[in-house]
């Protein structure tokens, strides 16, 4: 099947979407999630906030730096950067542990902003009818995933998830693409991968994609613009010819 994109043409049977800041607003979703993360872990205090900023790639004005950690990585290697950072400002082990336990906690009671980038649920239903294989990879746990999919109304017409939780390491490594074609008997050739970050453009090379599309910000930019076959404003851009 060709789906086209500007000039650009991709012959595939799956495409296998990230999730934050591909299809939901990144910082609608998380910056919330990082501060009460960041100040937990921290106890309040000012150097070790500094420093968990600056590891996990938070700007000044608390938004999420593109290809920082908490924008690209999965939960447990958020948690072995905070890890380390608390241990190298004093924090002993078991009160580290306990500040992020604390963390998690705080995070587990919020409601997560979960803002479409676009009419995501038309989109995703326009290429499902097409005959597509729609699947979700993302760092990102898979109850909070599935969460997700089912506010954003597209549940049914996502046919599989590969989570950062799952049993493959978490992207940059192909394994959660390669198994999700794998599960459905379509060669990685024939899949595109539609995503905002450096992770999403390995995990796809690496995993022998036919394409990456990238999703740019609401400015227009788009960091991995020189890395990507094609850049978009919104998956609405993606057209299934006919």
């Amino acid at each position: 099947m060709i789906v086209r994109v500007g000039k650009t043409a991709f012959d595939v049977d799956m495409i296998v979407f990230d999730k934050d800041g591909t299809l939901i607003d990144l910082n609608a979703a998380w910056a919330p999630a990082a501060r009460i993360w960041i100040e937990t872990s921290a106890d309040g205090d000012p150097t070790t906030m500094n420093a968990l900023e600056a590891e996990l790639g938070v700007d000044d004005d608390g938004q999420l730096l593109d290809g920082g950690s908490l924008a690209s990585e999965a939960v447990g290697q958020i948690t072995a950067r905070t890890r380390a950072v608390l241990l190298s400002n004093g924090v002993d082990e078991s009160a580290a542990e306990q500040r992020m336990k604390a963390a998690q906690a705080g995070i587990d009671q919020m409601t997560i902003d979960v803002r479409p980038l676009g009419p995501v649920r038309m989109i995703m239903e326009r290429l499902a009818h097409a005959g597509l294989i729609l699947t979700i990879a993302s760092s990102d746990n898979a109850s909070q995933i599935h969460a997700d999919l089912v506010q954003l109304g597209i549940s049914a017409v996502i046919s599989a998830v590969a989570a950062g939780d799952g049993p493959w390491p978490p992207k940059p490594h192909p394994g959660g693409i390669i198994a999700l074609a794998d599960q459905f008997e379509v060669d990685p050739h024939r899949l595109l991968m539609v995503g905002d970050s450096l992770t999403d453009v390995a995990a796809a090379r690496n995993a022998g994609a036919a394409g990456v599309v990238g999703v740019a910000r609401a400015d227009g930019t788009c960091v991995i613009a020189p890395m990507v076959d094609a850049v978009v404003r919104t998956i609405g851009e993606l057209i299934v010819a006919v």
